[in-house]
């Protein structure tokens, strides 16, 4: 066997370790970015889910949720300063879901149900005249798909006792 033959099959060997190498590393990326959708998937639920812990473990806040829902003048200074840091702290979380699902990191049906449920809050009564109010705080883009979301879709109250009969 001749120093060329010898060249020819270091050259295919080396070929085949690189679309191995490829194919692993392609396996790899695969994997990794299931795992970063399903932690994000992960933290956006548990995001949401601290809205939720606040109402019920805060028992002066639910009070506060149902007044504000009719409309903020059923509120006193202190509670309409509660209900919008509420609302703001809720949003601030819908925005960042928004933001991971414009990049890519989660599929939008996946997050249908928590943008339903967080939007249908400013739907009517108290909630929209504090999203009319609160939209500066917010980019661009999420105030016109949350406005778009409003004029588009009938969000009926999807939190019982909050606005609505129970």
């Amino acid at each position: 066997m001749s120093i060329q033959d010898l060249g020819s099959i270091g050259e295919l060997i080396a070929a085949v370790a690189t679309v191995a190498t490829l194919a692993y590393l392609a396996i790899q990326v695969r994997q990794n970015t299931r795992a970063l959708k399903s932690s994000t998937f992960q933290e956006i639920s548990n995001d949401m889910s601290i809205s939720s812990q606040a109402v019920s473990s805060t028992p002066d806040l639910a009070p506060i949720l149902v007044k504000g829902s009719e409309t903020l003048s059923n509120l006193t200074a202190a509670e309409r300063v509660r209900y919008s840091f509420f609302l703001l702290m809720t949003f601030r979380r819908l925005e960042s879901t928004f933001v991971q699902r414009q990049s890519g990191f989660i599929a939008s049906e996946l997050t249908a149900g928590f943008e339903r449920s967080v939007i249908s809050v400013v739907a009517s009564g108290g909630g929209a005249e504090w999203w009319s109010s609160a939209k500066p705080a917010f980019s661009e883009l999420f105030v016109a798909y949350v406005d778009e979301k409003l004029l588009r879709e009938h969000l009926p109250r999807v939190h019982p006792g909050i606005g609505g009969s129970e």
